[in-house]
């Protein structure tokens, strides 16, 4: 199969597993969260404790998050495909966006994404600060 393909299907697998929120919002915990950054408060678990969830309303919470998931990834995707522009990064010169391709060996010594995406959340969270002043 082809290997965009292939990335593509384990995408939606991977965004219908992140969507399956049902155990954090029964039983909230500060713990539940991977990140520190976005560990909930003491205020926010006893926010969500005091709903009382049925199935309806955790699968169309679900529904709601991996719908937002999928946007989300589909606006990376538009980023990479340079079909959208940059929003919050001024860029010097026409966006052309990235690619995403089968590593060779030259890349070998390249830092992976899934290493750099939570160092990029300060540089994120540093650029929205600069926008906002």
């Amino acid at each position: 199969m082809d290997p965009r393909k292939v990335f593509l299907i384990e995408l939606h697998e991977i965004i219908k597993n992140s969507s399956e929120i049902r155990n954090h919002l029964v039983d909230p915990s500060k713990d539940n969260i991977v990140w520190d950054e976005f560990k909930l408060s003491e205020e926010e678990v006893n926010a969500i404790k005091n709903y009382n969830f049925d199935d309806v309303a955790l699968s169309a919470i679900e529904k709601t998050v991996r719908d937002a998931i999928l946007g989300a990834f589909h606006d990376a995707f538009a980023l990479l495909d340079a079909v959208s522009d940059p929003e919050i990064v001024d860029v010097d010169d026409t966006w052309l966006g990235l690619t995403l391709s089968e590593p060779n060996e030259e890349e070998e010594n390249e830092e992976f994404l899934h290493d750099q995406i939570y160092g990029a959340y300060w540089d994120w969270l540093e650029q929205r600060n600069n926008d906002e002043d």
